[in-house]
């Protein structure tokens, strides 16, 4: 692993533990507060960050990131207070599929198994 992706992960880590700290003590936003980030991508240029967010009732999911999107300058300003970076990147929240995913996925394999029989 080369030093500057080290330090970009280290960056994107700590990026993902402030966004949190902030969701949890600065939002009181009931709806917003139950949601979890989950990952951050930070893109090669610093210019941008990409914040996976999931949301205990996946039905609601898209109305938490679509409130998170609104509600991201304060979340830009958590970081800029905590942070030591040159330039705060832009925020952007989407919604966290991986479980949705690894259920689609268990559901055909069960299929196939089931048509095995």
């Amino acid at each position: 692993m080369s030093y500057a992706n080290h330090k970009h992960e280290k960056i994107e880590s700590e990026i993902l533990n402030n966004l949190n700290h902030a969701l949890k003590n600065l939002i009181n936003d009931k709806l917003l507060r139950m949601s979890c980030f989950t990952h951050v991508k930070l893109l090669d240029d610093y210019s941008k960050i990409i914040v996976s967010v999931d949301y205990y009732d996946g039905k609601m999911l898209d109305k938490v990131v679509e409130q998170l999107n609104i509600a991201k300058g304060v979340f830009r300003d958590q970081l800029a207070h905590n942070m030591n970076i040159r330039k705060i990147p832009d925020i952007l929240f989407e919604k966290d599929m991986t479980i949705q995913n690894s259920l689609k996925i268990d559901e055909l394999i069960n299929e196939i198994h089931n048509k095995e029989k």
